[in-house]
């Protein structure tokens, strides 16, 4: 499973999340723009569409209520006269489709031969059509031609039956729509670069946002892992700062108050620990020597003589005694006696291995117990005492002595007494002998 650090997860997301909501908004507010600005375009050019055909309507109508004789003359002369807005042009025809006149841009607009003189002897049949229907009386506000839109106002003039025709082309009258339309445009994609820009701007500040935000998160946890990974090894550990954010600031608190309370129960178990080994100490050694007693002892060779009989392994044991020490205790006194015993002590300590025990079995008897060591090493071991003490005797005022018999693990034996047993008789031979010596 891939790994991705929560530092990225909440970094990426946070980006992801700003940018796309601004972008959706952004993305929003230019279409509602260009929505916006194609309606209000369309709806403006309807509106002044509609404007116009009401003012030309209106300024036909009134002159047509201004003619008071029934010339004919009159009232072609009247109205080719009249100016209509936007640059209009007048076509008037009477009711049989003869023209009787007809402007210069109008007969070039309808591609009029000068010769045909009848509108419904035009060669094209959709302008015959649109005039049909203009001598019916039906409204027609709008002409095609040539792809091109034109604004029709037709009008019949009651005294003499004729008809009166304005053609305005659209694109005069929506010129400035147009012109509108296309300042839009541009600024719609002005609009569109600034979003852009916004956009790209923001990117970066979204960015150093989510960075300092996913930062604010991150650095406790990331000092909790750090602590954590030292824990118990480090004693000045730090609390932790909040950093404002609800969650995180009472996980640290949670931390915090964790640390002083392991501190607090670290302490009582050294306390303890250091009160039941100082305990079992005292149990199972001597307190003026500091070598193990007799207790220490029978528990450890109780296990141990399992281990020896299991594994038939070799286990040796001196018995020690100092000669004539109560001789020492009556002429220099119990307080150079004292000094005697525990000089023994560390001349024994000091000839043996780590592992070999020595134990106080009496007030002036020790074992040394010798794990995996044969009965040839053993008084090896012994002699060596022996020497050493000989050697503490030359510069010293009082001196002592010591025999040391031996013995070591065989077949029959049941308990660590057995080789206690013929270690002492190999003592007292030692003793019978002359002492200072080992048997």
């Amino acid at each position: 499973m891939k790994k991705i650090t929560l530092e990225r997860v909440l970094y990426k997301n946070y980006l992801r999340t700003s940018l796309i909501s601004i972008f959706l908004i952004e993305l929003f507010l230019v279409f509602f723009y260009f929505i916006i600005n194609k309606n209000m375009i369309d709806k403006s050019a309807n509106f002044l569409l509609n404007d116009v055909e009401k003012s030309i309507s209106l300024i036909v109508e009134n002159q047509t209520r201004t003619i008071t004789e029934d010339s004919l003359d009159f009232s072609i002369n009247h109205f080719s006269q009249m100016k209509l807005p936007y640059d209009g042009k007048i076509l008037i025809i009477d009711n049989s489709g003869k023209i009787l006149f007809v402007d210069e841009q109008i007969q070039n607009i309808l591609n009029l031969q000068e010769n045909k003189i009848n509108i419904f002897s035009h060669q094209d049949l959709k302008i015959v059509n649109y005039f049909k229907e203009i001598l019916k009386e039906r409204n027609l506000n709008k002409i095609v031609i040539n792809k091109k839109n034109y604004l029709l106002f037709s009008i019949k003039v009651p005294k003499n039956s004729t008809y009166v025709v304005a053609f305005i082309s659209e694109d005069k009258i929506l010129d400035g729509i147009q012109n509108l339309g296309k300042y839009f445009e541009k600024l719609a994609y002005i609009l569109a670069f600034s979003v852009l820009i916004f956009f790209i701007l923001f990117f970066f500040y979204v960015s150093y946002k989510a960075k300092e935000f996913t930062d604010r998160i991150n650095q406790p946890l990331l000092k909790i892992i750090d602590f954590t990974k030292n824990l118990g090894m480090k004693k000045d550990i730090k609390s932790l700062e909040p950093c404002g954010v609800f969650e995180i600031d009472r996980l640290s608190c949670n931390f915090n108050n964790m640390i002083v309370e392991l501190d607090r129960r670290t302490n009582k178990l050294i306390l303890e620990e250091t009160k039941r080994i100082y305990q079992e100490r005292l149990a199972n050694t001597d307190p003026l020597t500091g070598a193990y007693n007799r207790r220490y002892l029978n528990e450890f060779s109780f296990e141990y003589l399992k281990i020896v009989k299991r594994e038939n392994k070799e286990l040796s044991l001196l018995l020690l005694d100092l000669d004539d020490f109560k001789i020492i205790n009556d002429n220099y006194g119990h307080e150079i006696g004292d000094i005697v015993i525990k000089e023994l002590v560390k001349i024994s300590k000091q000839s043996i291995r780590e592992s070999d025990l020595v134990v106080r079995f009496g007030g002036d008897e020790f074992i040394i117990l010798l794990p995996n060591t044969n009965i040839l090493s053993a008084r090896l071991v012994a002699n060596k005492i022996i020497n050493k003490v000989n050697e503490y005797n030359k510069d010293k005022e009082y001196n002592f002595s010591i025999s040391i018999g031996t013995s070591f693990y065989q077949a029959g034996d049941n308990s660590i007494d057995d080789l206690i047993a013929r270690a002492d008789d190999s003592l007292y031979e030692a003793k019978r002998v002359g002492k200072n010596r080992v048997v």
